[in-house]
């Protein structure tokens, strides 16, 4: 049980942090396109 429980939560961790850097490497892009179209624009 003790085993499945760690592995349960490292697996988690793991899934949690991949979120936030792909959110992160996300919102890096969005923020690029959106200086790009609002230079583009103006």
């Amino acid at each position: 049980m003790p085993t499945y429980k760690t592995w349960s939560y490292s697996h988690t961790y793991i899934g949690v942090t991949y979120r936030c850097q792909h959110i992160k490497r996300g919102l890096t892009r969005t923020h690029i396109s959106e200086s790009y179209v609002m230079t583009y624009v103006s």
